[in-house]
């Protein structure tokens, strides 16, 4: 059977056949899931805090975080009460900063309105700031047995192939319908575990290139195999083309400490410190451009200006150039005061302050960290 974005989706799937999917699914789960630290509890604080760390996030970079997070934030009011610089400490390095910052304003509302305990129902769920139908449905599935099934990258991926969908997986008609053949396959009995058998089938068996087809579950009955063109699969649409912006990051250094500046506004790396720069619109830093930016918003002028380095880094379709400098305060220029958004802080002090993974990499380069 196909699907086909001009057209209503209908999937329709046989009693015995359903049966037969989730019994091989999980009969396949259980000896072969992975060990991750959020398995096999039910505890909604800490299946929360991994379900929102594993959005867009490979397992592998989200377990020393996860472990990490529940040491500094064991508890909703712990995380309620953080300030931004820790809360954006401990997260840093992990991207899409918004959800930390939507996980501490989400335990200010249970707080709140819930009584210190997490909602068991998914509108109220649903309600919390940062979380979606998916992540509402797989804690209340894995932690109450609500009978709610999940769709991320990895379910629609092994559905599309299962059932030999072609369609874009993308349109807001087809992932309608691909979330009730979810739910139409979603075994009410035990609905936490087979969400979280296809999800793992997808993760480690039936993964986006070189599908390890001769040890999947559903091999025998999957269309796509049956066809060969389970590597075609699923379709997605055409792609965002990628947008390329250049920047220029200077160190500053003056009597053994370093110019931070906080970042302002209302993008994803709000409230991290960085070192100063500017934007640029080549790839090619101008000395002068540098200079005058320095002058005019900091009341500085520059020495010894050099290129040390030069850091490629992506935010999701952004790919960002960043060139590296050093430099001193020129002579009768003296440090300015201190302020909120801009400190002079000494190499031991670094370690306190929230940075990007880019900032982080030019501490490494530099051997500050």
């Amino acid at each position: 059977m196909s699907l086909r974005k001009s057209s209503l989706l209908y999937v329709k799937v046989s009693n015995p056949k359903r049966r037969w999917l989730q019994s091989q699914l999980l009969a396949w789960y259980y000896p072969n899931q992975r060990q991750l630290p959020w398995r096999g509890i039910r505890d909604p604080y800490k299946v929360w805090i991994s379900e929102v760390m594993l959005q867009q996030t490979q397992v592998k970079s989200v377990i020393p975080y996860y472990e990490k997070f529940l040491k500094v934030f064991p508890s909703f009011p712990a995380l309620a009460k953080t300030k931004d610089d820790k809360l954006l400490k401990c997260w840093a390095g992990l991207g899409y900063y918004s959800r930390a910052r939507n996980l501490r304003k989400a335990a200010r509302v249970i707080l709140t309105k819930h009584e210190g305990k997490f909602p068991e129902t998914l509108e109220a769920v649903h309600a919390l700031p940062g979380i979606g139908r998916y992540t509402a449905s797989a804690i209340l599935s894995i932690c109450f047995g609500e009978p709610l099934a999940v769709l991320d990258g990895n379910v629609m991926r092994v559905l599309a192939r299962a059932f030999k969908i072609h369609a874009n997986i993308n349109d807001g008609n087809v992932r309608r319908q691909l979330w009730q053949l979810a739910q139409d396959l979603l075994d009410s009995d035990n609905p936490g575990d087979f969400n979280q058998a296809l999800m793992e089938l997808g993760a480690t068996v039936c993964t986006p290139r070189q599908p390890k087809c001769s040890e999947c579950p559903w091999e025998k009955k999957c269309l796509a195999k049956k066809a060969d063109v389970h590597e075609q699969l699923p379709e997605k649409g055409k792609r965002q083309s990628l947008r390329r912006s250049f920047h220029a990051t200077v160190v500053l250094e003056h009597r053994g400490k370093y110019l931070l500046v906080r970042r302002s506004g209302k993008g994803q790396l709000e409230g991290f410190w960085e070192f100063p720069g500017l934007d640029l619109r080549s790839v090619q830093a101008e000395s002068a451009a540098i200079k005058k930016h320095f002058q005019k918003e900091y009341n500085l002028q520059l020495s010894g200006l050099r290129h040390i380095t030069q850091i490629r880094h992506s935010i999701t379709t952004r790919r960002i150039t960043v060139d590296v400098f050093r430099a001193q305060i020129g002579e009768g220029y003296s440090l300015p005061e201190p302020e909120k958004d801009a400190r002079w802080v000494r190499p031991a002090e670094l370690r306190h302050y929230p940075f990007s993974s880019a900032t982080m990499r030019i501490l490494e380069e530099l051997s500050l960290k």
